[in-house]
C-alpha cells in the first residue's frame, strides 16, 4: 500500500501542518518515532486525538537495527503514515526507510515541516546559503577531530557552522550548549574568541538566540533543551545587523567579521 512521513516541526504536535493532519487522518495506521530529536512540549495524546487513531512508537532498535521491518511490513498491506520531530528527511534513517519501501514496491511520500537546519537560519537572520557542512558533537565520546577541521574549512570560505548536539532519548538530562563550547574550546582555546550564536527550543514561545563569543555563551543560562550552536563566519551587513537586533551581538565583537 503506502508509506507517508509527516514532519511534525519542532516544538509540540501543533507544528504539524494541516496537509500533515490529513494524510494522519486518512492513513490505517500511525507510527512514530521521537530520538532523533527532541520536541519539548508534544503532548503525544493530544496528538493521537487530533488524528484519531493511536500511535505506535518505534524505538532507535526497531528502526535502525532491525531497518524498519515492522513499519515496512505495515506498509505492504495498509496505508501508514510516519509521524517524525522535524522535517522528515533530514535524518538519514529515514531516508534509508523510504528507499528501502521504494526497492519493496511501497508507494511513499513526504509531508515536510520546519526542522533545526532552516529554523536556525530564519532566527538568528544569517543566510541559508552561507552555511557550510553542518556537525554533530557526541555527548558520551572525545571530541572529534573532524568537528574542528569542518569548523575551520568553513569559516575559511565565510561560510557559517551549524553545530547539533547529541540527543539522547529517554534521559532527563540532555546535552547543552555549555557541554558542547567546553568541548571545542578544549579541544582548541583559539575557538573561545570565536563568535557563535546559542539557539535553544526553537520554534517555542520561550525560545532563546544569543549572539556572542564562545567563552561567553558558555556562562549563558539558554534553559531546557533542545540547544544547537551556529558558529559565524563572514557576515554580509545585513546578517550583521540581525545577530545585532536579533540575537544580542555587540558591534564590536561583530565588527571582526563585516
Amino acid at each position: 500500500m503506502s508509506l507517508t512521513f509527516i514532519g511534525l516541526g519542532l516544538n509540540d504536535e501543533k507544528g504539524i501542518t494541516l496537509e500533515g493532519l490529513e494524510e494522519a487522518r486518512r492513513a490505517d495506521s500511525a507510527y512514530g518515532e521521537f530520538y532523533t530529536n527532541v520536541m519539548p512540549n508534544l503532548d503525544l495524546k493530544n496528538l493521537e486525538k487530533e488524528i484519531g487513531k493511536k500511535i505506535e512508537v518505534l524505538s532507535r532498535g526497531h528502526l535502525e537495527n532491525e531497518g524498519g521491518k515492522k513499519l515496512l511490513r505495515a506498509a505492504t498491506k495498509e496505508r501508514v503514515a510516519f509521524l517524525v520531530p522535524g522535517d522528515p528527511l533530514i535524518a538519514t534513517t529515514h531516508i534509508s526507510l523510504r528507499l528501502s519501501a521504494v526497492r519493496m514496491g511501497i508507494e511513499s511520500r513526504v509531508v515536510h515541516a520546519p526542522s533545526i537546519v532552516s529554523a536556525a537560519s530564519g532566527a538568528t537572520g544569517l543566510q541559508s546559503y552561507k552555511f557550510g557542512k553542518s556537525i554533530t558533537i557526541p555527548r558520551d565520546q572525545p571530541l572529534p577531530k573532524s568537528v574542528l577541521d569542518t569548523i575551520s574549512d568553513n569559516f575559511d570560505r565565510g561560510l557559517h557552522t551549524l553545530v547539533l548536539l547529541d540527543v539522547q532519548a529517554g534521559k532527563t538530562s540532555q546535552m547543552t550548549i555549555r557541554d558542547a563550547v567546553i568541548k571545542m574550546t578544549t579541544a582548541d582555546g583559539r575557538l573561545e574568541t570565536r563568535l557563535a550564536v546559542g539557539v535553544a527550543r526553537l520554534g517555542s514561545r520561550d525560545e532563546k538566540v544569543r549572539a556572542a563569543k564562545m567563552k561567553a555563551l558558555m556562562e549563558e543560562d539558554f534553559g531546557e533543551a533542545p540547544h544547537s550552536i551556529i558558529v559565524v563566519g563572514g557576515l554580509h551587513f545585513m546578517e550583521a545587523e540581525a545577530l545585532e537586533l536579533l540575537c544580542g551581538a555587540s558591534p564590536e565583537d561583530l565588527r571582526e567579521l563585516t
